[in-house]
């Protein structure tokens, strides 16, 4: 029972948007912009961030990389499968909703849900 450890698949902290206390005006700012976001277990911080920057008056023309930094295979397998969801112009707004509240919290899966992860799974691999 030693070695099977713990594993941490969602964070203790509240979410923040880590572009507050930062003084960067991102509408203003002309570079690429890199952010580590490091054992977090979740995207909470990532998707608060990005919700609260996401309607600016005009569009970045430089990049906003995001980086992420697990020491649990799972976590990050957890992650990148919450961004293909988030990424994923296929299915409508309602839907993807609908399909993170399933697949982040439900060990019980809809069939829609499931269908969605045994088809991305493969892709994630």
């Amino acid at each position: 029972m030693e070695a099977i450890g713990h594993l941490q698949l969602y964070g203790l902290t509240p979410c923040i948007n880590f572009f507050d206390k930062s003084g960067l005006d991102l509408e203003a700012d002309d570079r690429d912009l890199n952010i580590l976001v490091s054992e977090t277990a979740d995207l909470r911080h990532v998707m608060k961030s990005l919700a609260d920057v996401c309607p600016l008056k005009k569009a970045r023309q430089h990049k906003l990389n995001i980086y992420l930094h697990e020491k649990n295979f799972e976590c990050l397998a957890r992650d990148l499968l919450f961004l293909t969801l988030f990424c994923e112009t296929g299915l409508s707004k309602r839907e993807r909703q609908e399909m993170f509240i399933d697949l982040y919290g439900n060990t019980c899966l809809t069939s829609k849900s499931d269908g969605y992860l045994q088809g991305v799974l493969n892709e994630l691999i």
